[in-house]
């Protein structure tokens, strides 16, 4: 599942991950909620800017605490690219880190690099 407030990059990671993945992508944080607690994801693709009070962190967080889900991968997709960003972002819980602007295969290896191995 994705986790996208901006339609543009909405369509992106649809359009880009398509063919190789079943994508589901929302746009708020109450979204996001209500699947996770009712459908099984194999990743999770979480915006940290999120257009509302509560951004990718929090939500991080608010899923991490949730019984039999608590241990779905979740990679920050932000444009937050600082040096030390990618490193906070783990601490915060992140498996790991894609900064805006990405590529499909820098969006991809990260996604392949995540998941558990089958």
């Amino acid at each position: 599942m994705s986790v996208e407030d901006n339609p543009d990059t909405q369509l992106l990671l649809e359009h880009t991950l398509q063919d190789e993945y079943d994508v589901t992508v929302v746009s708020s944080v109450e979204e996001a909620l209500d699947h996770v607690a009712t459908d099984s994801f194999d990743l999770l693709l979480l915006d940290i800017n999120l257009s509302e009070k509560n951004g990718g962190v929090e939500l991080l967080r608010t899923i991490r605490n949730r019984e039999n889900i608590d241990d779905i991968p979740a990679v920050a997709v932000t444009a937050f690219a600082m040096p030390g960003d990618r490193d906070e972002f783990l601490q915060e819980g992140f498996d790991e880190y894609v900064g805006k602007p990405f590529t499909r295969d820098r969006l991809v290896d990260t996604i392949e690099d995540t998941l558990p191995a089958a």
